[in-house]
């Protein structure tokens, strides 16, 4: 697209922008102006500009998508467009939360009720900030951005003791209907400030090219300042890589100034900070154990009830992109690499202290998610002729008691989420990597192996050639496991694997949007109890029991 369309395109927008901003700005004024005197013509300007503000809207929307709609746009164009359009619609909520506030001071019966409770600080928030948003917006300013962050956290503060004073005075029961209409009018100056809120991480978004919270982005400022990595926040390249299930953050950042000498790619991780506290114990103790295996850790901040890591950030493939773009070699030469150091991780951390993975308990504990999205999978009791076909409840309550029969001689450090996609794979140095390790502990092998191998059944490919990738490396490594327990006297691995493979089935169907597929990982998890409970019934010794290699393979 052309430089200069684009120019063109985005001074249109910004003039609608600027007569959006300069009318919002005229109804918090005018809002201010009714709440000081309850002024009937201030209050007709109110209601008449809420249309213009629509339109006015609907205006920068239809041009903004006009100019997405061209061929070759930008990102950075196309992000600044991005937060126009979330400031535009946050523009239009503060002008609709004044009409509110006009509509509510006419249902009080005495006007003192509200002046009692000082709007004035709100105003004074509020109004500059708003003041700033065009200028901010289109110069893609950040610290003028985090300034309008910082507005909403005042008012908040404003708000909530505003809140306690009312409060205080509805337990007196003095006028209780007006102080709830008081309660109202400020709850919506407090929502116009989460608006501004909202339109500054639009400008954050707009200044950096990543979408981070306001908190997000404090809380990366702060781990950097006490870490090892001399990065300036103002020069960053941000990339986004995913949120974990969990709720945690995860973003790959690094200088982008050439004139100096730390322009590293790092990882920057924040969540609930039980979690990344256990990530951070469970990376110290990996490292003790393997260094280099997991990711060094440059920098820990604790925010409350958030925390941070800065982590190295791994050269390297993802093992499962490796299966799937990678040359029969380079799969080879991963499967030996990533095998070879799991195997040496449990020959050092083996100790023979019986261990219980209790695999029933853990799938009733993720059973409610499962059914939420696929409710129909769940089979319900039912007969056919003399034959009793038992629900999948009943299943779980015949198969329960094995959790505490199939125990493990051993047990060994484990990863706790050996996803594919948590190992990586550094080939030119033949170095392997781990990462999300907050949930490793000493425990059953077969945790690991059993989320191993559901990991690549449950991947959606349904084309010949990558299913029978990830059929072969499920063979290879089925059969590297059972080496494992053999040669550890491990006699009871089958049958606890089979409880494993079922509650990474039925766990993992959860994740499946495809409805053929995600049954089809049910059924092979009630054929798996089924077949356990057919061992059992029979009375056999629970070292013969086996399976057949079909099992962990999907055609």
């Amino acid at each position: 697209m052309p430089i200069d369309d684009e120019r063109s395109a985005i001074s249109a927008i910004r003039e609608n922008f600027h007569f959006l901003a300069l009318e919002v700005r005229k109804q918090l004024e005018d809002t201010r102006a009714v709440m000081r005197g309850r002024d009937p013509k201030a209050v007709r300007s109110i209601a008449a500009r809420d249309d213009y503000v629509d339109n006015l809207r609907s205006v920068i929307e239809n041009k903004s998508f006009a100019l997405l709609g061209r061929e070759r746009v930008p990102k950075r164009t196309v992000d600044l467009v991005r937060a126009i359009n979330t400031s535009t619609s946050n523009l239009e909520r503060i002008a609709d939360y004044c009409v509110n506030i006009a509509g509510q001071l006419g249902y009080l019966q005495s006007g003192e009720v509200v002046s009692r409770y000082d709007a004035e600080p709100f105003f004074a928030e509020l109004i500059p900030a708003l003041g700033a948003v065009e200028d901010a917006l289109f110069s893609r300013d950040l610290s003028r951005g985090l300034a309008i962050c910082r507005a909403e956290a005042r008012v908040d503060e404003l708000y909530a003791a505003v809140f306690g004073e009312i409060m205080q005075a509805l337990r007196t029961g003095e006028a209780p209907e007006d102080l709830v209409t008081a309660l109202f009018i400020y709850r919506y100056l407090e929502r116009a400030g989460d608006s501004l809120l909202n339109i500054g991480e639009a400008i954050i978004l707009a200044a950096v090219g990543e979408k981070l919270k306001v908190s997000e982005f404090q809380a990366l400022q702060e781990t950097l300042a006490i870490s090892e990595v001399d990065l300036d926040v103002a020069e960053l390249d941000y990339e986004g890589i995913w949120e974990t299930r969990s709720g945690s953050r995860i973003t790959a950042v690094h200088g982008n100034d050439p004139s100096k000498s730390d322009t590293r790619w790092v990882i920057f991780k924040e969540g609930r900070t039980r979690k990344v506290i256990e990530e951070k114990e469970a990376l110290e103790r990996w490292e003790q154990l393997e260094p280099g295996l997991p990711p060094k850790i440059y920098g820990f901040h604790d925010h409350g009830d958030k925390a941070s890591l800065l982590l190295e950030y791994l050269p390297g493939d993802t093992f499962q992109s490796i299966v799937f773009e990678g040359s029969p070699a380079a799969r080879r030469e991963a499967f030996a690499l990533a095998t070879a150091e799991i195997a040496g991780i449990w020959e050092r951390t083996l100790e023979r202290v019986p261990s219980a993975p209790q695999f029933v308990h853990q799938l009733r504990k993720r059973l409610p998610d499962v059914l939420k999205v696929h409710p129909e999978v769940a089979r319900a009791h039912a007969r056919i002729g003399g034959f009793a076909i038992h629900s999948f409840e009943e299943l779980l309550d015949r198969v329960e008691p094995l959790d505490d029969v199939l125990v493990a001689p051993f047990c060994v450090l484990i990863h706790g989420d050996f996803n594919t996609d948590n190992i990586i794979i550094n080939r030119a140095a033949g170095r392997v990597h781990f990462i999300d390790l907050h949930r490793s502990k000493q425990f059953d092998y077969l945790q690991d192996v059993s989320v191993f191998l559901v990991s690549n059944f449950r991947m959606p490919v349904f084309e010949d050639r990558g299913r029978a990738r990830l059929n072969e490396v499920n063979l290879q490594f089925y059969r590297f496991a059972r080496a494992f327990a053999q040669d550890h006297e491990d006699h009871l691995f089958m049958p606890r694997l089979a409880l494993g493979l079922a509650r990474s089935l039925v766990t993992s169907v959860r994740f499946q949007l495809d409805d053929k597929f995600a049954g089809a990982m049910f059924m092979r998890a009630i054929y798996l109890l089924e077949r356990l409970l057919e061992h059992q019934r029979a009375g056999a010794d629970w070292a013969s029991f086996s399976l057949r290699d079909g099992v962990f393979t999907y055609w």
